[in-house]
């Protein structure tokens, strides 16, 4: 099981804030702080929150190890997927050439061999 600092620095990384001084900007706490957590330092339930906040991530994942990190975020449904997927395409398919359109479908089609009708 990985540790909280590891934790943190995977969340940093993934969301791009490489520089530990502008998470500690963001946060509004000093640079020796973010250090001291990076190396698994305490840290107060406010700061911890506000760091998952900032990095949006689940406080669970970083506290804990447990879950997702983006377990904090709501599941869409299948259904709203799929109604927000047609919306983009509806919308982009009226900029598109009828080239771009074909490739798209042959993309999709590649992905997705066993579907018919694409």
């Amino acid at each position: 099981m990985s540790s909280r600092g590891s934790r943190m620095i995977e969340a940093m990384q993934l969301r791009g804030m490489t520089k530990q001084h502008a998470l500690a900007h963001a946060m509004g706490v000093n640079e020796s702080t973010i250090t001291r957590w990076k190396n698994n330092g305490p840290i107060s339930v406010d700061h911890a929150v506000l760091l998952c906040n900032t990095l949006d991530v689940s406080l669970d994942w970083f506290l804990a190890g447990r879950g997702r990190i983006d377990a904090h975020k709501p599941v869409a449904t299948s259904d709203s997927v799929e109604t927000s997927l047609l919306n983009c395409v509806r919308h982009a398919e009226a900029r598109m050439s009828d080239r771009s359109k074909a490739l798209l479908v042959a993309f999709i089609s590649s992905l997705y061999p066993e579907v018919t009708g694409l």
